[in-house]
């Protein structure tokens, strides 16, 4: 599934800067949302055939720490980096303006939250749920954070970074919840979707950030992944479906994904395009994990998705400015896409694959010990993941 992860990857940045050589693709919400699904399936997999036994759990999730922060850390670092370069040269601070903007405003308990939430990411999520009073300093709670200045999640370094916050509050709880029957598996799925459907027409939340980060609502987004794995297993699909319809479905998927049209959308039901694609979703990664599960190819251009996410937003404010004033700003996209790509390349290799190399030792020397409950050739392959 790597190709469906880069794909994703890249309609985030590309939803960001402007557009690829007229390309919109299906935006930056639906594509991260649909990443949460992936998740749900990777890690529904792994906690079944991986992570299992005495001390499964930390090891499951110092190994998802050691997947995560070092590049998100190497990013933060660059972006602080570049940001004092620039105050030093320019006089502008960059992405740490809004600290030295309201340093003076901002309380001391205020400032060490934004401090501990940039370096640990948990937090991140929340931030848009959050204001800072300009009057005391202190953080409290908005249910519309437009509506205020400043904004307290102008304080994130690396603001793209509130998805993995997301992510990390479902692999806290995942261990405890995708191996339960689908029973239940199903009725938080219907309570988290009823949930945010009271709230959207109800109550009037309907807009970020209760579109997209509050994570009891995208709860039901990585259990769907849940329920998708467990269509892989039970081999409905793929075992039931011939070869050509299966690769139909798999390519009608794709062309939604990359040239996504607005006329697809349903006006008088605005919400509903995106629950049928995640539906859509939930039956096109079976398949897809069958086609790639043993491609190291596939597997290489997708571990380049984690670091073009993360690394984009640093590479648009640094480039956008430049290719504007040279009147290159037709071409933005183009090349922020095209730079996020190289960039992100340098990072799997100096940082992800050194790091692969400890996370999968840590599991070989458990298993080891263990004995493998798996074949060699299945075991490598849940290595990657």
């Amino acid at each position: 599934m790597g190709l469906l992860r880069i794909i994703l990857a890249l309609a985030v940045v590309i939803s960001h800067s402007g557009g690829f050589f007229g390309l919109k693709s299906i935006g930056g919400l639906r594509a991260v949302q649909i990443f949460f699904i992936i998740s749900g399936f990777y890690m529904s997999m792994i906690l079944d055939k991986k992570y299992t036994g005495k001390g499964s759990y930390l090891l499951f999730l110092s190994n998802r720490f050691l997947r995560i922060y070092p590049v998100y850390w190497f990013i933060l670092f660059l972006t602080i980096f570049i940001s004092i370069i620039s105050a030093i040269f320019t006089d502008n601070w960059f992405f740490i303006s809004p600290y030295i903007e309201y340093f003076e405003v901002i309380s001391v308990d205020t400032l060490i939250f934004q401090i501990i939430t940039n370096i640990a990411l948990f937090g991140q999520d929340i931030s848009m749920f959050l204001g800072i009073s300009t009057e005391t300093g202190k953080m409290f709670f908005t249910h519309n954070y437009n509506l205020l200045e400043p904004r307290f999640n102008s304080f994130l370094l690396v603001p793209q970074a509130w998805s993995l916050g997301v992510e990390l509050m479902f692999y806290m709880i995942a261990p405890w919840i995708v191996r339960r029957s689908a029973f239940l598996i199903f009725s938080i799925i219907i309570i988290s979707i009823s949930l945010r459907f009271f709230t959207y027409n109800f109550i009037g939340y309907s807009f970020n950030p209760w579109t997209n980060r509050f994570f009891p609502f995208e709860l039901s987004l990585f259990l769907f992944g849940t329920i998708s794995y467990r269509l892989y297993c039970s081999r409905l699909i793929t075992m039931n479906l011939g070869k050509i319809f299966q690769i139909f479905i798999v390519l009608a998927y794709f062309s939604i994904i990359i040239f996504h049209q607005k006329s697809l959308e349903f006006d008088r039901f605005p919400n509903l395009f995106n629950w049928l694609l995640y539906c859509y979703t939930c039956l096109v990664l079976p398949i897809l994990f069958e086609f790639s599960k043993h491609s190291n190819i596939d597997y290489r251009i997708g571990e380049l998705s984690y670091p073009i996410y993360i690394t984009h937003i640093l590479i648009i404010f640094l480039l956008s400015p430049p290719l504007k004033r040279m009147n290159f700003s037709n071409f933005n996209g183009e090349v922020i896409v095209i730079v996020t790509i190289i960039l992100a390349f340098f990072i799997v290799k100096y940082i992800t694959n050194p790091i692969e190399c400890i996370r999968q030792k840590r599991v070989l020397c458990r298993d080891t010990r263990c004995k493998l409950s798996t074949s060699p050739t299945r075991h490598r392959d849940l290595c990657k993941y």
